[in-house]
């Protein structure tokens, strides 16, 4: 892939909340959900779940819960969640197993993981602090895929996730974190300020 066009896809991406009334192509929406599929994890875990509404009467399930309106208007709706269950001993354990056979770590790394202390039911995990990183990697593969598509997409935090999941009815292992509303942009808002190469980079010492 020409650099030139990832450059210009990361530079011209913007938040969109503004939509064109018309829907999603559904071979778009498979390659979305594939960049996501592709994402990294640690330990590669892919603690990820996606729900995928596209109708009026999907969405509607969630209206109450939403508290910016234009999440609803947008053709299509991701409801990015997290799995705890991906954080039991058995899943991690599993999912080192197979690190190890395709020779990405040694067996001294795994044997390393295995030592830590992790939850053997889905009840007792607590979602550490990675498995929003491994979540946000995921769901930033999906916005830059959008826009490749020349889709429009926004983050949205703002909503009540336990409202979320009580209607939908989602088991208790799933946790609601971002929504994430895709369709063709009906605005061409303006580059959000940026802080400065220089005040980014923090300068080391080194004797």
């Amino acid at each position: 892939m020409n650099k030139q066009y990832c450059q210009d896809i990361i530079k011209n991406r913007r938040s969109i909340r503004k939509f064109k009334s018309c829907p999603v192509d559904d071979e778009h929406l498979e390659m979305i959900i594939e960049a996501a599929r592709l994402a990294p994890s640690g330990t590669n875990r892919q603690p990820w779940r996606f729900i995928l509404m596209t109708s009026e009467k999907e969405k509607n399930i969630i209206k109450n819960a939403v508290i910016q309106p234009f999440v609803l208007e947008a053709p299509a709706l991701f409801l990015c969640c997290l799995d705890r269950s991906s954080f039991t001993r058995d899943l991690v354990e599993k999912r080192m197993q197979e690190l190890i056979e395709a020779q990405v770590v040694s067996k001294e790394a795994g044997y390393y993981i295995k030592q830590r202390k992790m939850p053997l039911s889905v009840d007792d995990v607590i979602l550490p602090p990675s498995a929003y990183l491994d979540l946000g990697i995921a769901v930033e593969n999906m916005v830059l895929m959008a826009a490749s598509l020349g889709l429009g997409s926004c983050w949205v935090r703002l909503f009540d996730a336990q409202q979320v999941r009580e209607a939908l009815s989602l088991p208790t292992r799933i946790e609601p974190v971002v929504l994430l509303p895709v369709g063709y942009p009906a605005e061409t808002p303006p580059p959000r300020p940026r802080l400065k190469r220089d005040e980014l980079l923090i300068k080391i010492k080194a004797d």
